[in-house]
């Protein structure tokens, strides 16, 4: 029989393809119904917006170093690919709708499409979905920094191409990553390990309550 698994340890098998594992939302609630996973969905985006408002600004630098990225991070990790990407789009959406949800309560589409911050806001959603897509395929639990680790890289990606495709006039040429990226790393670190950590004791819940 073809096996679909990459590799295996007591973790569990790593699946990069072929139907997904249970995410941990459904280990810490089994039978979740659908008002649920609405409930949860809701949750995360009230979460991710008020994480939001913890918030300061580095001198001469537009972009403030939020708690966001850990509530996204964790939008992954703990509602699995389709309701952690569901709930980062939500995040999205009604931020765009005129709802004060992110940093320093702007809202609205202006502040998005015609701001810095945009391209960062793309990147949590692409965080959220590719974080929860790699944790029901085996990276979970003893596992669960890498993918923590690479959805904390991926909120750059958007960030770096929108701030690369329009003008600002912030950062100044040639200080693309030095001003857009390099700065906010130290507190992604800490950020990115914590909701490792807290994703880690959470699974570590649920299998003993087994």
């Amino acid at each position: 029989m073809q096996q679909t698994a990459v590799t295996a340890n007591r973790y569990g098998p790593l699946t990069l393809m072929g139907p997904a594992e249970p995410s941990l939302l459904d280990r810490l609630v089994p039978g979740a119904n659908v008002w649920h996973r609405s409930a949860a969905v809701v949750i995360g985006i009230i979460v991710v917006s008020l994480l939001a408002q913890a918030r300061f600004y580095l001198p001469g630098n537009p972009v403030p170093i939020t708690l966001q990225g850990f509530g996204v991070l964790m939008l992954g990790s703990v509602l699995g690919w389709r309701l952690g990407l569901a709930s980062a789009i939500g995040y999205y959406l009604v931020g765009m709708a005129g709802l004060p949800v992110f940093a320093n309560s702007n809202e609205g589409w202006d502040y998005v499409i015609h701001g810095v911050t945009g391209g960062y806001l793309l990147g949590f959603i692409l965080s959220a979905g590719v974080v929860g897509y790699l944790s029901q395929r085996g990276w979970n639990r003893g596992r669960s920094l890498w993918p923590i680790l690479l959805g904390s890289l991926l909120i750059y990606l958007p960030a770096l191409i929108w701030l690369s495709i329009f003008d600002f006039s912030w950062p100044a040429d040639g200080e693309l990553f030095s001003a857009a990226m390099y700065p906010f790393m130290p507190g992604d670190i800490v950020k990115l390990m914590a909701a490792a950590a807290v994703t880690g004791g959470l699974w570590r819940f649920v299998d003993n309550r087994r």
